[in-house]
């Protein structure tokens, strides 16, 4: 599925946010390899580390500490959610998902407790991690 203006945008967005203490590496449209099935969330957030620019994977089989999801016009919140369940059983700290039309983020870091924010600011307490939501829907 093709990202759409909006989902390309607010990727770019939480990207520039959550990189102000440059602690993270960032991957766009990564292919993750789950247990031998493909997933690719819009943005996978690891701990910096140099990259090796002469040996380029197709797929990545370590698992990121965060994995964004941006909901699309196409998309149903349950397939969606399907996704963020099997991120965090695969051992990915904290799955975000992201509500376009709501101005919404919802964080898992446990798929039966999840913390919806709409307005003020983002705390994800896995990644020690705090973001303006009038920053990334601006």
């Amino acid at each position: 599925m093709s990202p759409s203006y909006n989902r390309s945008y607010l990727a770019y967005r939480i990207a520039k946010l959550l990189d102000k203490e440059e602690r993270f590496n960032f991957h766009i449209e990564m292919t993750l390899d789950i247990a031998g099935v493909d997933y690719i969330p819009d943005i996978a957030v690891y701990d910096k580390k140099t990259i090796d620019f002469l040996h380029d994977r197709i797929k990545a089989d370590e698992k990121p500490l965060l994995a964004v999801e941006i909901l699309s016009p196409k998309q149903s919140v349950t397939d969606v959610m399907e996704k963020i369940e099997v991120y965090l059983n695969a051992g990915v700290k904290s799955c975000w998902l992201v509500i376009p039309p709501t101005r919404t983020i919802i964080i898992f870091n446990d798929i039966n407790k999840p913390l919806s924010h709409s307005t003020g600011v983002l705390t994800d307490s896995a990644l020690n991690v705090e973001i303006a939501l009038a920053d990334v829907f601006r």
